[in-house]
């Protein structure tokens, strides 16, 4: 018997309701904690525990009246969509789906137009949750959904909105929800490996794909970053992260729920409330992307003009609280720069992924700009899918066999897989990770042997995936629109390197004949396809190449990986033509050699030149 037999069979009780239970409801002692603060507002676990039982409830009824009117059949388990930022009651919703054993898909906010009513229709939901700050998009596409309509959404918030708009009050479906009139058959047993949370990553072919969260992976999440960073009772989080994505759960949530601890909910981020809200709140522990990490350490030098200042106010402050922070794609100089001005212990730079088949962290001792150590299972393999020669540097820490050590992070998986079994509903999806014996992570990285031990380094993305801002989606989602901006004959999709963190976006175009750039109206064409298109502002470019005509290969393809390392350097290519955007600019501009002695300013700062040569 495999290893998910034996737990599948033998340890059924191993599962997020448990979880849930255990930590929120029979730990007694822990029932008047606080579980999390959100806008100045205390949530004790038994607030929470209770909140979401009544969400349990309303959710059994409605698998109820599905599978009474036909919708659902008797072995099927309810699955519903959650739509909005974060707030409380996503919460409820998300604890309450694993009470209830339902599904519950954590859909991107940044879906839009046609994107998002496919995500709808692919998950097959019952009924969607949404508020106020995204009702304006669900709106125009309710009506093209094949699986649910205008009377299956429920809204979370003002009851005045809810009646003009004709929509369900999810406050008033839940209180009328009542667990004594649902019979025990509409109850179903929970497989500890079926999914609870559906959280949305990189999509090919324009579609997201769906990872599920399953009741055991959300178990292990937890304590493998506990194991990490050692929280207790008294640790409190920072969750600016959005609730759709898998960082806010694995590393902000389920830790804290474990230990007994807390955490500040935000409803979105801002880099310039962070720091009055870790005094206020005592924070102690921040889950993190590269991006929002930058901005918080470019508000605190700000306000306080410079990073010795910073130091002075804060790494001191009696207020201050905050000691360690775990996340992935913050730059060496920016976890330097953190733990200095405020005093911290470590900061646990990651490797990882919503998969969660490839996980490290880098602990107190490691090579600082490692993502920690890696047993003999991960494995960095060439196109070819050939195990690459462990990466060599010289004495100023540069990497000498670039070609020979960097490849693709790939891990040796087989039947006992416990972290991932593949995409929902997306098999050729699927069959793309798992090759021949082995996950491929779409991520470039080498190995290094330092004392003896395997150290993995992370390199960036491959070619046809983007990394921006710490989510993940493919350079198919960008090409897609790229190929339709007016006059644009050809194009193609690629990340390039930030100044701050992880990649921005670029394409190449080839204009038709007769067809010329007009920056304005390009810029305004693409946030005109925010509002209706479906283009998630992500994926708008920050670099546009013009290019006179591509060059094909012999089958007629053209070679992205030239593009990919000229990116934007004009160094090694002046000749280039390429239009850019920044933060606050409402146009693109071109991209001079004196706006390029910006960019590589900022990226000196930093500490990133290098990486505009290494593509």
């Amino acid at each position: 018997m495999n290893l998910k037999k034996l737990i599948r069979n033998y340890l059924s009780f191993v599962n997020f309701s448990t979880m849930i239970q255990l930590t929120m409801h029979w730990l007694w002692f822990r029932r008047r904690r606080v579980f999390f603060i959100f806008e100045g507002r205390e949530y004790t676990y038994n607030e929470v525990y209770e909140q979401s039982k009544r969400y349990a409830t309303f959710f059994l009824s409605m698998r109820k009246k599905l599978i009474e009117s036909g919708r659902l059949h008797d072995n099927q388990r309810l699955s519903f969509g959650v739509y909005m930022d974060n707030n409380p009651e996503f919460i409820f919703a998300s604890f309450g789906a694993g009470l209830s054993n339902s599904i519950l898909f954590a859909i991107n906010t940044g879906f839009r137009g046609e994107t998002l009513a496919k995500v709808i229709d692919q998950a097959n939901i019952s009924f969607l949750i949404i508020n106020e700050s995204t009702l304006s998009e669900v709106e125009p596409i309710i009506n093209n959904s094949t699986v649910i309509n205008a009377d299956d959404v429920y809204f979370a918030g003002n009851n005045n909105v809810c009646t003009a708009k004709g929509l369900n009050s999810l406050a008033e479906a839940v209180d009328h929800a009542q667990y004594d009139t649902i019979p025990k058959n509409y109850r179903t047993k929970i497989d500890n490996f079926s999914p609870v949370i559906v959280i949305y990553t990189s999509g090919t072919s324009g579609l997201p794909k769906g990872v599920p969260c399953t009741h055991i992976k959300l178990v292990g999440a937890g304590f493998v970053v506990q194991f990490a960073v050692h929280l207790n009772k008294n640790d409190r989080g920072y969750i600016s992260m959005p609730l759709f994505h898998s960082n806010a759960w694995y590393i902000g949530i389920l830790p804290q729920l474990i230990v007994g601890g807390s955490f500040v909910l935000k409803r979105r981020f801002s880099a310039s409330a962070f720091e009055e809200d870790m005094l206020r709140y005592g924070v102690t522990f921040l889950n993190y992307v590269g991006q929002p990490l930058h901005y918080i350490i470019d508000a605190l030098e700000r306000k306080y003009g410079s990073g010795e200042a910073v130091e002075a106010a804060l790494a001191h402050h009696p207020h201050n609280k905050f000691r360690k922070a775990y996340g992935n794609g913050a730059t060496v100089t920016d976890r330097i720069k953190l733990k200095r001005y405020l005093g911290m212990e470590h900061i646990y730079e990651i490797y990882g992924s919503t998969e969660a088949v490839i996980t490290t962290a880098n602990l107190p001792g490691d090579p600082i700009d490692s993502v920690g150590r890696v047993d003999s299972s991960i494995k960095i393999l060439n196109e070819e899918g050939k195990e690459c020669e462990p990466g060599i540097v010289d004495e100023n820490g540069a990497l000498i066999n670039y070609d020979k050590a960097v490849g693709e992070i790939c891990r040796k998986v087989g039947d006992s897989n416990l972290r991932f079994e593949g995409y929902f509903g997306n098999e050729k999806a699927t069959s793309q990770k798992f090759r021949d014996g082995w996950y491929h992570s779409g991520d470039l990285g080498h190995i290094r042997i330092i004392n003896g031990r395997r150290y993995l380094f992370f390199n960036g993305r491959t070619d046809d995936w983007i990394r921006k801002d710490g989510e993940n989606f493919s350079a198919e989602n960008v090409l897609d629109f790229a190929h339709r901006i007016p006059g644009v004959d050809i194009a193609i999709a690629y990340g390039v390197p930030s100044e701050v963190s992880d990649e921005k976006v670029m394409i190449a175009i080839q204009l038709k004949d007769g067809a010329s750039f007009n920056p304005d109206e390009v810029y305004r064409w693409f946030m005109q396809q925010q509002k209706e298109g479906g283009m998630d502002p992500k994926w708008m470019p920050d670099y546009i190449r013009i290019i006179d005509k591509f060059s094909v290969t012999n089958t007629q393809k053209i070679m992205v990986r030239p593009f990919k390392k000229e990116n934007f350097n004009l160094d090694s290519n002046p000749t280039m033509k390429i239009y850019f955007r920044q933060r606050g600019d409402n146009t693109y501009r071109l991209l001079t050699p004196d706006e390029f002695v910006k960019i590589k300013e900022a990226f000196k700062t930093n500490d990133r030149e290098a990486v505009l040569s290494r593509n």
